[in-house]
């Protein structure tokens, strides 16, 4: 980087230069002296040049300062960055925004049964979906009938309901990416609903068909998410909800067993959504040795035993 330095010094009594940048040239006015000056002799025209400053690309600094040029990463460290936001809060921020899906998870080692949301082509799960879980109908994967592992079409078991087949939708803001939600003062996560480009809610669209608007006076023929999943920046309507049993996940080359858990192949992150804590690994190895309230107690991959919610009179599997 090279520098440079004006050679002619001029000396201005009561007179003052603003900087310019470099490359430019400004012709300042410098009075002569007094005896010049009754004389009426003209004034002096003399192209200003810095004297104790270094021209580094364009910039003027100070004589001696080094510029050190600020070169983006390659690779955001989102980790490192997280940990520096929450401190020792971090663990517990991680269990708490992955608890939804760790229970899915543990359902899924339990039961045989596991349950994905993601785009077709993709081989692993934008999101582990639990009984818990929201259908765009407005109610619980708990609330629809009976399943399996190959069940196609789960409907809702809620009366009046037209939802003929579970499809899984977010309802947390920090499932599309809107984290800076909570952090609103007096937002109630429990109203957050997902919405379409017409400005309306899922709950607001009929549940069969293309999902067109039901609100009055709204044009709008199918639901066009004004979001996108945060695992993989595609619009909810180029997703669908996969039941699926282990055997078959094994078999498609699907994460199954304990390769489904969240962050499975990243051991402190995993370590913090099971126990809230990076160093604390008991809760894995409680999983993987069968033992404590982690257990595998579910049945073998074969099977498709039905899981929650429990049996009621289901409109069909």
């Amino acid at each position: 980087m090279s520098s440079g330095q004006g050679s002619g010094k001029q000396k201005a009594k009561k007179a003052s230069f603003a900087p310019q940048a470099a490359g430019h040239e400004s012709n300042q006015i410098v009075p002569r002296n007094k005896a010049d000056n009754r004389s009426g002799a003209s004034q002096a025209v003399v192209p200003y040049q810095p004297s104790q400053a270094q021209q580094q690309n364009t910039m003027l600094v100070p004589k001696g300062y080094t510029v050190k040029p600020i070169v983006p990463a390659k690779k955001a460290e989102l980790v490192s960055v997280a940990k520096a936001m929450h401190r020792e809060e971090f663990g517990t921020r991680v269990k708490e925004l992955f608890d939804p899906e760790k229970e899915a998870a543990l359902d899924a080692l339990q039961t045989g049964i596991y349950i994905g949301w993601r785009c077709p082509e993709y081989n692993w799960d934008c999101i582990r979906v639990g009984v818990k879980s929201k259908c765009f109908c407005g109610h619980l994967l708990a609330e629809h009938g009976r399943f399996t592992g190959t069940s196609v079409r789960v409907p809702c078991a809620v009366a009046g309901c037209q939802c003929r087949a579970y499809a899984f939708i977010p309802s947390r803001p920090e499932d599309v990416g809107e984290f800076w939600l909570r952090k609103r003062r007096n937002f109630d996560p429990s109203t957050w609903r997902a919405k379409c480009r017409c400005k309306h809610n899922h709950e607001e669209h009929n549940t069969g068909g293309s999902h067109s608007c039901k609100v009055g006076g709204c044009t709008c023929q199918s639901f066009d998410s004004n979001f996108l999943c945060a695992a993989c920046d595609k619009h909810w309507e180029q997703h669908q909800t996969f039941f699926e049993t282990e055997a078959y996940r094994k078999e498609a080359g699907l994460p199954y067993g304990e390769a489904y858990l969240p962050f499975a192949e990243m051991p402190k992150l995993r370590n913090a959504v099971l126990s809230g804590n990076e160093e604390d690994d008991s809760a894995y190895q409680a999983i993987t040795s069968g033992t404590g309230s982690y257990s595998r107690l579910g049945p073998s991959s074969s099977s498709a035993r039905p899981a929650l919610p429990p049996n009621r009179n289901p409109k069909g599997i």
